[in-house]
This record gives structure tokens, C-alpha cells and sequence, in this order.
């Protein structure tokens, strides 16, 4: 193709070869799409070319879809109760299987008084003594 500015040959770019160049005048145009590729495409009834290769075709698609729906369906009817397969129901777990004594225990805040309370007088006179020390210091 001939550049219609100065009538120099056309050149497909290095970078983008959806774009001729012309050095001449230093101008890029676009590339005419051909109308022949899809006259072609549209005689010839065979399958479209796939452009993503994470997409699967349409009829596996489409057989997705209507099992899809279906189950979508049959959940909704279960949760109006128009279900079309009928379910035994299962019986209720005793409580007693899911509440242990032993668990309940150790959220319990009354279980403080078990605990020793050597460590804390501890650190309260250690505390004082650090006290007693800095006051010492600063008053010398």
C-alpha cells in the first residue's frame, strides 16, 4: 500500500503490525481491514475459532448451564417445601453428644480463686521496691 501524503510504500511497524508507517512524512496509519477473510468465514459454516483457551466451547457450556439451573431449581423447591425427591429426616443429636461438663469449665470466671495469687503479690512488691529505688535516687 502506498502512503496517500506522498505516495512513498507503506511498511508494517516493529512494534505494531496493526499500524503501516511511512518514514517519509513520518505518519502511521491503521491497517485496512479486508472484507474477503470475512465473506470467507461466513460461506464456510465450520466452527468459530476460539480466542481464550480458559473458555470452553459453546454445547459444553450450554450442558453446564442447564445442570446449573437445574440445581438451582431443585434448591429453591427444598426450601418451599415442593421438594421432588422426598428425604428421610436424619434424628436430632442428643444434646448431651455436643455439651461436655469439662468445656463449660474453662470459661467460667468464678474458676479465679484456684488460681495462685503468689505471682502477683510478688510483682507488686517488686514494683515497690523499683519505686522506692528511683525516688531514692532522685532525692541524693
Amino acid at each position: 500500500m502506498k502512503c496517500p501524503i506522498c505516495g512513498q510504500e507503506l511498511k508494517p511497524g516493529k512494534k505494531d503490525p496493526n499500524y503501516l508507517l511511512c518514514y517519509n512524512c513520518k505518519k502511521k496509519f491503521k491497517v485496512p481491514q479486508k472484507k474477503v477473510k470475512t465473506v470467507e468465514k461466513e460461506q464456510e459454516p465450520e466452527q468459530e475459532e476460539q480466542k481464550y483457551s480458559n473458555i470452553p466451547p459453546k454445547h459444553v457450556r450450554q450442558k453446564r448451564e442447564e445442570e446449573m439451573r437445574k440445581a438451582y431449581d431443585e434448591l429453591l423447591a427444598v426450601g418451599d417445601g415442593k421438594s421432588k425427591k422426598k428425604k428421610k429426616k436424619q434424628p436430632e443429636p442428643k444434646k448431651e453428644e455436643y455439651f461436655d461438663d469439662d468445656f463449660d469449665d474453662d470459661f467460667d470466671d468464678d474458676d479465679d480463686e484456684k488460681m495462685s495469687k503468689a505471682p502477683i503479690i510478688i510483682l507488686a512488691i517488686a514494683i515497690v521496691v523499683v519505686a522506692a529505688l528511683i525516688v531514692f535516687m532522685l532525692l541524693r
